[in-house]
């Protein structure tokens, strides 16, 4: 489980739902832990391949270790996952473990078809869910990769790789950034499966599906080997309530993150210009831009979901100064009391979290 630092804070009254209120300062001890006496020796699987891509049709092994620190035996069980991209399956899939034991346990990977995801295995030990994040990586080309290595252009005075200044050209000649819903309704999952090919290839010129740009966009960042916010302490993300502590953190990113970072905070800033005809206000963008920008590796389920949260408060509020800073149109900021709704991440698709976006205004 990852470290959260410790900085003084008050305690908060709603820590038991999902509302994350800007008002408050969250405090650390608040999160809790259900895994006191155990201990997972990773949070991350990446099955030894680094940066190079999972080979298709051909097993890839990792693995991770379970020790018991409690004064009592405990049970863990890990179920199998077999969707259609992929197999993962677990050895031994459960038993018991003795206090002051160690067990390891091997983790196999079979992918069928290329695929790039940050896939959640729980952990049931005592019935009590800890989360493994399975890295898989194995699509080339110019998403899922270093955006060092890539072709770049300079695009509203950032240096961004050119495949995102080509979906942003796209988005702006057919008229995207006042299309109603745009970055928050899914695009069809076939048609984004084709255009991501195409890009993966070099070969994608324009479109106008205007909602499977957009998703392509935010799975551009989802899907980077780190994702931008992960590049940050945790303790920034964690103590975010602050609008200036937001900024700080902002300001100390390391390229070329700062520059992906501004350059997508200006799209959605211009997007929540036509929040009157689009619905997607400031507020509604950071609910579901967010959490493609910060990827959430901890087995404690509540810390993740506390993450998840915070990292939207984040972003909100650097979107929130950016527009003050330069004197822009951003829509409606926030919402009447201060508070976003965030709901769990889904478990099949960790880096998309499954979104309550609030009333369009």
């Amino acid at each position: 489980m990852g470290v959260i630092g410790s900085k003084p804070a008050p305690t908060r009254a709603d820590r038991t739902d999902s509302k994350v209120n800007y008002k408050d300062k969250p405090n650390v001890a608040e999160l809790g832990t259900n895994t006191s006496g155990i201990e997972l020796s990773k949070s991350i699987i990446d099955f030894n391949l680094g940066e190079r891509p999972c080979p298709l049709r051909t097993p890839v092994i990792d693995n991770f270790t379970i020790t018991n620190t409690n004064p009592t035996r405990i049970h863990f069980q890990l179920d199998p996952s077999h969707p259609k991209e992929f197999q993962l399956t677990f050895s031994p899939s459960s038993g018991t473990i003795e206090r002051g034991k160690t067990r390891t346990i091997k983790v196999k990977l079979v992918v069928t078809s290329k695929i790039n995801v940050n896939h959640k295995a729980t952990v049931l030990i005592d019935g009590a869910p800890h989360v493994l994040t399975a890295r898989i990586r194995c699509e080339t080309g110019v998403f899922g990769v270093d955006p060092s290595g890539i072709e770049t252009e300079m695009d509203a005075g950032f240096q961004v790789p050119s495949i995102l200044a080509m979906m942003k050209r796209s988005l702006l000649v057919h008229d995207g950034l006042r299309s109603e819903g745009i970055f928050r309704l899914a695009g069809e999952q076939t048609e984004i499966r084709r255009i991501k090919e195409t890009m993966n290839r070099k070969e994608f010129t324009d479109s106008n599906d205007l909602n499977t740009i957009a998703n392509l966009i935010k799975i551009w960042f989802r899907e980077l080997p780190t994702p931008i916010l992960n590049a940050l302490p945790q303790e920034s993300i964690f103590y975010s309530s602050e609008v200036s502590d937001c900024v700080a953190a902002f300001e100390n990113l390391p390229e070329p993150q700062k520059s992906l970072l501004s350059w997508l905070m200006d799209l959605l800033i211009q997007v929540a210009s036509h929040s009157t005809v689009n619905k997607m206000t400031i507020q509604n963008l950071a609910i579901v831009v967010a959490p493609n920008l910060y990827d959430v590796s901890t087995s404690n389920p509540m810390e993740g979901l506390v993450m998840s949260q915070k990292c939207v408060q984040f972003f909100h509020n650097v979107l929130l100064w950016k527009i003050q800073r330069d004197g822009l149109g951003g829509g409606a900021p926030a919402a009447p009391n201060g508070t976003i709704t965030v709901s769990a991440p889904s478990a099949d698709h960790p880096s998309v979290t499954s979104h309550s976006a609030p009333p369009p205004s």
